[in-house]
């Protein structure tokens, strides 16, 4: 940065201009947000509905839903926890690479130092777009799943351009492709495999394994671009390719798992009848359709299932009532 003043250094202006933006920013969102979901103009009915659901349940239960300690070592066995945290794991490296190396990468391509700075703001712009859409391909391609293997091809297709060429055209355009994809696959796969992981044991097993395993992500991403493999990369591309490769295979084993559960709970219901209250809400064993823990959701057999009003079990009069989980 140029900028000529005699009481602060350039790099001071940085987190001048980084401040402003960021307190602008939460401005514009304090208009944009809404208190409640009723009045949200970005939800549709169903979406207020449901969410209005969660939220009286949470004021019922007091937001106090204890950890069942002894089901611990059974959720830990969990391979949709380590799917999740996998995923996360994954996407980290093409996030990374763009928050990270972008800049060091289009430098390598014959930009000077203060182009290189400015044209990271191009892949940083498809990362946000990416964010953006990414709530809508559950919607528009049928299923998470099929949304999680869409990113995870432009993080592939990325990987190969960058791989494949020395065009620096075709190079930065390659650079937005994998911010497209790795932003957006961070937003929808991780959070899909999550949504199937209900209950607080499970989620806080989830919540650690992620954080602690996922997160990981983010430091190995660090050490794949090396000043040796200047200016092809060669290297930290391949290494993008296959966290794309490994991320569609994990979202696909984690399709196969939620298909065989949904298929048992058909044709082998759980019968809770001469369960206890304190019982059945330790199972923990599954999601409603979108995906949030709920003991009504428990495929069942026998005269009894759970009823929010009451926090007790209540007499059914559909017996074979069963929920998958989310696709």
């Amino acid at each position: 940065m140029n900028i000529d003043n005699p009481r602060f250094k350039s790099w001071q202006w940085i987190f001048f201009i980084e401040g402003i933006l960021t307190a602008g920013f939460g401005c514009i969102m304090y208009f944009l947000l809404a208190d409640y979901p009723e009045k949200s103009w970005l939800l549709n009915t169903s979406e207020k509905m449901l969410l209005k659901q969660r939220m009286a349940q949470d004021q019922m239960d007091g937001g106090h839903r204890p950890i069942d300690k002894s089901r611990l070592l059974v959720h830990v066995r969990d391979p949709l926890i380590y799917a999740q945290a996998l995923i996360f794991y994954c996407v980290n490296f093409g996030s990374n690479t763009i928050l990270t190396f972008s800049a060091i990468i289009v430098n390598q391509m014959g930009y000077s130092p203060s182009a290189s700075q400015a044209m990271q703001a191009i892949p940083g712009l498809c990362g946000f777009i990416g964010i953006l859409l990414s709530r809508y391909y559950p919607k528009w391609f049928g299923s998470h799943y099929a949304g999680a293997l869409f990113v995870s091809g432009w993080i592939i297709t990325a990987s190969v351009i960058l791989l494949a060429t020395t065009s620096n055209g075709a190079r930065i355009f390659a650079l937005c492709l994998l911010a497209f994809g790795s932003f957006g696959a961070g937003g929808i796969g991780p959070g899909w495999v999550m949504s199937n992981v209900g209950g607080p044991t499970r989620s806080a097993v989830s919540g650690a394994l992620n954080v602690s395993f996922g997160g990981l992500g983010a430091l190995s991403a660090s050490y794949i671009y090396q000043n040796h493999d200047a200016p092809r990369y060669l290297f930290g591309h391949g290494m993008n390719l296959f966290a794309g490769l490994l991320a569609a295979i994990t979202a696909t084993v984690a399709y196969l798992i939620i298909r065989r559960r949904n298929k048992q709970k058909v044709t082998e219901p759980l019968d809770i009848s001469h369960m206890t209250d304190r019982k059945i809400l330790s199972l923990e064993c599954c999601g409603t359709v979108e995906g949030a823990w709920d003991p009504l959701s428990l495929p069942v057999l026998g005269r009894y299932r759970w009823s929010h009003k009451t926090g007790r079990r209540v007499r059914r009069a559909d017996p074979t009532r069963s929920c998958d989980l989310s696709p």
